[in-house]
Formats: structure tokens, sequence, C-alpha cells
């Protein structure tokens, strides 16, 4: 398996290694039945983000080409056409290249060219993503790191403000911590739970702290403050060595920013409160990211919708 990708080309990363792999199996180089390299490996070999390979792979498999069997790896499930028909696509390319070529276009205008055509032929259109979180604060937040994952219109929704059939919406996604009740509340609508993890070097370096420093952490909701503080008791910080509080307590968010000597906030959080921290109190910036599972589901779901909207518009 022979894979490279252009950072220079008009063409995603994506895209570019799902037409490889395709070129791959139709070539007769990747059978039916062959396990390609996990995420990881593959990511690391081509020096991309692994959501660049895990979209990939998840595109690939709504599609029917490929198949992810959890502990045993991603196969190869696609039977390429029959010769004749792959030798006939061929020459129509070579014509079609050779066109391009006349008319003063190279590859990266034709790619995209073709993209667009095929899209518009298919029907695929991009799903509307609604974001739902429970704080203004958090959904500001979560939804930018939703946008640079996705290719996809997305739109933010007040837990309060949502209704049974969101306007404008074709998919939901929240954070673990709300999609019960999102999906309670919206029982004909997808809604896709997305784990948010916290910031792993943030932990790294609070476990170094002196055993004498006093912790403050400070979250927008209580909820905020029950996930982090499991996250730093696992590397060691826990009562009474950690204080916390939130943005709706002004008393008690006072009273812990004069008696802490590190502080512990997300950076929407230290924007609201970065004049009330002492000069003396080292700021450590706690921000949660979206995990590489959850990007890859969200991709996945994303590729099923269009996938369904493929079938019913045949």
């Amino acid at each position: 398996m022979r894979f490279t990708v252009d950072r220079r080309g008009a063409t995603s990363l994506t895209d570019q290694l799902k037409a490889q792999i395709r070129h791959q199996i139709l070539s007769g180089r990747l059978a039916a039945g062959t396990r390609l390299p996990p995420v990881r490996t593959l990511a690391g070999f081509l020096r991309v983000n692994r959501n660049t390979v895990a979209r990939a792979y998840a595109e690939l498999e709504a599609e029917g080409v490929l198949d992810a069997r959890p502990g045993r790896g991603t196969f190869v499930v696609w039977t390429p056409p029959q010769p004749q028909a792959s030798r006939a696509l061929a020459a129509q390319i070579d014509r079609l290249l050779a066109t391009a070529s006349a008319a003063g276009l190279d590859l990266d205008d034709l790619v995209p060219m073709l993209a667009l055509r095929a899209t518009r032929r298919r029907g695929m259109g991009r799903p509307r993503l609604g974001f739902v979180e429970c704080n203004p604060v958090d959904l500001a937040y979560f939804a930018r790191l939703v946008r640079e994952s996705v290719d996809v219109p997305v739109a933010t929704i007040l837990l309060a403000d949502l209704t049974p059939h969101p306007e404008n919406v074709d998919l939901l996604a929240t954070t673990f911590f709300h999609v019960e009740e999102v999906r309670r509340r919206c029982a004909e609508v997808e809604v896709v739970g997305l784990m948010a993890l916290p910031d792993f070097r943030t932990l790294d370096e609070v476990a170094h702290l002196p055993r004498t420093s006093r912790v403050g952490l400070v979250c927008a909701t209580a909820e905020g403050v029950r996930s982090k503080a499991r996250s730093l008791e696992a590397v060691g910080l826990g009562t009474p060595r950690l204080a916390t509080a939130t943005l709706d307590d002004p008393g008690s968010l006072a009273s812990l920013l004069e008696r802490s000597d590190v502080i512990l906030a997300a950076p929407r959080v230290l924007e609201r409160i970065k004049e009330a921290i002492p000069a003396s109190v080292r700021v450590i910036p706690f921000a949660s990211v979206l995990s590489d599972g959850a990007v890859a589901l969200l991709h996945e779901r994303i590729a099923a919708w269009r996938l369904r909207q493929l079938r019913a518009s045949a």
C-alpha cells in the first residue's frame, strides 16, 4: 500500500486519501478482505492529523467500500467492476484529461470541478448540524471545535431553547453530559453524543505542581467542575488541595481567587475573570478537546446521512 498526500493541492487531504484507496482497489492492489493500516499508523506515516485518516475511513465505510470491525481493524469490502468496465472508464478518464489539458486546466483545477459535479449529480448535500449546550460559554467554545472538525453548517442551540423539532436542522450533536436529555426532547432527530476530554498537556503541568500549591478550578457550570475535577483527581490533585467555583456564584469565586496559588480555567472562562485574578497567582489554561473518536463518529454520521440522501434520490 502506497499512499501520499499533497498539502499544496486544491483537493482536501481526506479526499486525496479516499481517491487513492479507491484507485488501489480498482487496480487490484487492494483486494476485498485486505486490512488497511490503523488510523494512527497511517496518519503517522503521512504526517497528517489522525482525524484526516479517520474521516476518510468513515466516509468510505458509509459508501460501502470499507468495513470497520471493532477490535480487528478496517477491511476492504468493495468488489470493483469487471476489467472491461475498468478499461472503458480509464479510456474516458484519459480523454477527459486530454480535453482539460487542451483547455489549459491542470489536475488541481479538474478535481474540484469533478467533485462538485459528482455532488450535484448524486444530490448529496450537506446536512445542517445543530450543536446543543447548556450555557453560552461552553456552547460557543465547543461549537467552534465542531466547526473546525467538519465541513457542514453548524448552528448553535442553547439547551433551554431546544424544541422537539429544531428548525433547519438535520442532525444534532452535544456532549455526553446532555445527550440523553437532547434525545428525550428531540426523539425524531438523530443525536450524536460527543466525548469531550481535558487537554492532557494541562494535566501533565498540574501533575508537576508543588504539593503545597493551593489550586483553584473555575468553570462556567457545576457540570464542568465535576468533569474536570475527576480528571484532576486522576493525576493526584484531589481535596483538600483542590477548591472549585463557578461563574454564577460571585461570592465563592472571589474567595477562591484570593486564597489560591494556582488557577485552572478554560480559556473562555479566563477571559471573564482575568481582571479579578491577583497578579501573584499562577494561571493555567484548562481547555477541553473533542476526542479523536468523537470527531470520527461525527464524520461517520454525516457520511451516513449523505448516503441515505443518495439512496432516497435514486
